[in-house]
Parts: C-alpha cells; sequence; structure tokens
C-alpha cells in the first residue's frame, strides 16, 4: 500500500512539474503566462546588495532579467511639498523657516542621489522719491537649504552649495499705478549623494530657510494671491553600495 502511495505522489509530482499554468488564458505557451494586469502589495524595498538583478520585459511580455550595475543610478520616485501659508521677514536679516521640508530614506547598504529643485516666489517693499524712482528697501534675497541626517546631524546643517541668492536692482522706474512693492523668485537645483553604509534604513530631512540682506522693510515668501506658489521637488535615485570593493 505505502508503495502505490509513494507512485502516486511520484506521479503527481511530475505532472505539476511539467504543467503550463495559464491566468486568463486556456493555452498558456510558458510555465506561466498571464493574460491581463498584474499587481505586487506590499513589496519590501530591497538592500541592492542582495536585490542585484532588476526584471525586463519584451514587447511579447516575455520576462528576463539583468544584473544591476555598480556604477549606475535607478530612478525610485519624485517627492515634492508646497509652501502652505505666505512667510513674512520684518526689518530684518534674521532667517525663517520656508516650511518647505521633504523627509526621505536612506536605504542600507545603498548610494541615494537626490535631484533637488526649489522655486520660492517673494516680494520686496520700495520707496519711491517722489518722481520717477523706486528705491528697494532690500539688497538681496534668496533661499538657503538645510538638511539633517539620521545618526549623524543632531541639528539642521546647511548645505552650501545648495543656496541661492538674488541681488537687487539698485532702483526701479515708477509704474502706474504706483506699486509699494515688486515681485521676483528664487530658484535653485543642487545634486547630493548620501551612502549609508548601515544595515538598517536611516531618515535625512531637507528644508529651507529664507535669506535676506540690509533687509529695511517687508519680505514675503511665497503669493497671497495665487500668483505663485513656493516648493521642493527632489528626484530620488539609488544605487548599490560595495564599499571598498568591487562586484563580483
Amino acid at each position: 500500500m505505502k508503495q502505490k502511495i509513494f507512485i502516486l505522489i511520484g506521479l503527481f509530482t511530475t505532472c505539476l512539474g511539467m504543467a503550463q499554468i495559464g491566468v486568463g488564458t486556456e493555452n498558456p505557451t510558458n510555465g506561466i503566462e498571464i493574460e491581463g494586469s498584474v499587481r505586487f502589495r506590499n513589496l519590501e524595498e530591497g538592500d541592492l546588495k542582495v536585490f542585484n538583478r532588476e526584471v525586463l520585459m519584451d514587447k511579447e511580455g516575455n520576462l528576463g532579467y539583468q544584473d544591476i550595475e555598480s556604477d549606475r543610478s535607478y530612478f525610485v520616485k519624485m517627492v515634492s511639498n508646497q509652501m502652505k501659508e505666505q512667510v513674512i521677514v520684518d526689518k530684518t536679516d534674521q532667517s525663517k523657516d520656508l516650511q518647505l521640508e521633504v523627509e526621505l530614506e536612506l536605504l542600507p547598504n545603498t548610494i541615494s542621489v537626490f535631484e533637488i529643485h526649489y522655486n520660492v516666489p517673494f516680494s520686496f517693499e520700495v520707496v519711491n522719491d517722489g518722481r520717477y524712482i523706486d528705491w528697494p528697501l532690500v539688497n538681496e534675497v534668496g533661499a538657503r537649504l538645510m538638511k539633517k541626517e539620521e545618526g549623524k546631524d543632531s541639528n539642521y546643517v546647511n548645505v552650501r552649495e545648495g543656496n541661492r541668492a538674488l541681488s537687487i536692482v539698485s532702483e526701479y522706474e515708477n509704474t502706474y499705478p504706483r506699486l509699494n512693492s515688486r515681485r521676483a523668485f528664487v530658484e535653485g537645483m543642487t545634486i547630493q549623494e548620501v551612502v549609508n553604509t548601515s544595515k538598517t534604513i536611516k531618515k535625512i530631512t531637507y528644508k529651507m530657510m529664507s535669506y535676506s540682506k540690509a533687509n529695511e522693510g517687508l519680505l514675503k515668501f511665497n503669493s497671497d494671491n495665487g500668483e505663485g506658489i513656493g516648493m521642493i521637488l527632489v528626484k530620488v535615485y539609488h544605487k548599490p553600495y560595495y564599499g571598498e570593493t568591487t562586484k563580483n
């Protein structure tokens, strides 16, 4: 009796091994063939030193793979944020938080490449000489990029290459009707590479702060009438980190 059971189990296993499975099709041509869309849920983000192959597909729907190159960056996602309200700097050069902040993950054994873009509209006060010229009440206006990396920075530190400043011209021809302020914007872009050599996910946060020089009036960052909204956008890329060794 036992011999008959083992024979049946063997035959059943052999049939399964040779079977072609079709989902949405009655005539599969491969081991598994699916007609329709496929959805994966609750997948984990993988360590690129372990999950080091990417899945490819040809025009017929056949899947294949290629090894992830150690010196190549792979686009992951875009993250953005917008200013929710206006930030006012009154007769001071004190730097204020522009409410533009993004929190990002640093995956284990991964080099994260962040392409950071920002654009912040602002207005500044002017005074008139009584005839034809408006004089600005500030010399420079800009934005400063700050970052705080988990396990490294206890407070926010300035990313100098991400700073931008706009020199305000010394005089403007006045307009009709006369304006008490003028508008402009400051924009910037920088690329940051951050390495996480640990085996755990870490966090890094970027945010924008205001900058001004010789401000004797009202500076208003972000429009209060819908004509411009300050925003920050980060394109996230990953590539594996192999330390001092080369990939096998």
